[in-house]
C-alpha cells in the first residue's frame, strides 16, 4: 500500500511505494536459473547425468527429471513423454 511522505514538491507530499518481497519459491528459481545459465548445461547432458543417477533404469530417471527438486534446480520443468 502507498505511503505519503512530506518532499520537496508543490503539494507537500510525494507517494511512496514500499517493497513487496518476491515468493520464495520463485526467488529461488531465479537464483536457480541465474546458476545454470552460467553453467551452460544442456537437456540431454541433465539426461545423462540422470541415466549416471539412476544406474540406467528408466523409471529411476524419470522420477529424477520430473522431481520438483530437478525443476526447482534448473529454473524449468522438465516434462518426458514416452
Amino acid at each position: 500500500m502507498a505511503k505519503r511522505t512530506a518532499g520537496k514538491t508543490k503539494g507537500g507530499t510525494v507517494r511512496r511505494q514500499g517493497r513487496r518481497v518476491m515468493p520464495a519459491l520463485r526467488r529461488t528459481a531465479k537464483r536457480a536459473r541465474v546458476a545454470a545459465q552460467k553453467a551452460q548445461l544442456t537437456v540431454g547432458e541433465v539426461i545423462a547425468a540422470a541415466f549416471d543417477t539412476a544406474g540406467g533404469e528408466m523409471s529411476g530417471v524419470l522420477e529424477l527429471v520430473t522431481s520438483p527438486q530437478m525443476a526447482r534446480a534448473l529454473g524449468r520443468r522438465i516434462v518426458l513423454v514416452g
